[in-house]
């Protein structure tokens, strides 16, 4: 597995592996992996992606509401919706992203979802 983001403090307990990146697909297919109390960085982007989950529970959020999902719930995240994966539970959340392989890069959110301060 591979580290998540560069950006240290954003998100924690969180590894990625790239499944699916090749120039004959417009697409890439990430997994995720969120350990107990881990969580991914909150985002936004104008691409759109889906993400199916495969093991473990865990939530989403996106914009200021914030659900529970399990396996087999896919989640659609659209264009610019901030959102967050995050692991409250005991156990490995596994996640599967399917994303454009050529897409803008997220902008980080404070947590009330305004853009990052500088004095962070």
């Amino acid at each position: 597995m591979d580290r998540y983001k560069d950006e240290p403090g954003t998100w924690m307990q969180v590894t990625r592996r790239v499944l699916v990146d090749s120039e004959q697909t417009q697409f890439q297919v990430r997994y995720f992996e969120v350990e107990a109390g881990g969580y991914t960085s909150f985002e936004r982007h104008q691409h759109e992606h889906a993400v199916v989950v495969l093991r473990g529970r865990g939530t989403v959020r996106l914009g200021d509401r914030v659900d529970e999902i399990q396996p087999g719930d896919v989640v659609h995240v659209a264009s610019n919706v901030p959102h967050q994966f995050s692991n409250p539970f005991d156990e490995p959340f596994g996640i599967l992203c399917i994303v454009d392989r050529d897409r803008d890069r997220p902008v980080l959110l404070d947590p009330p979802g305004e853009p990052e301060s500088s004095n962070s």
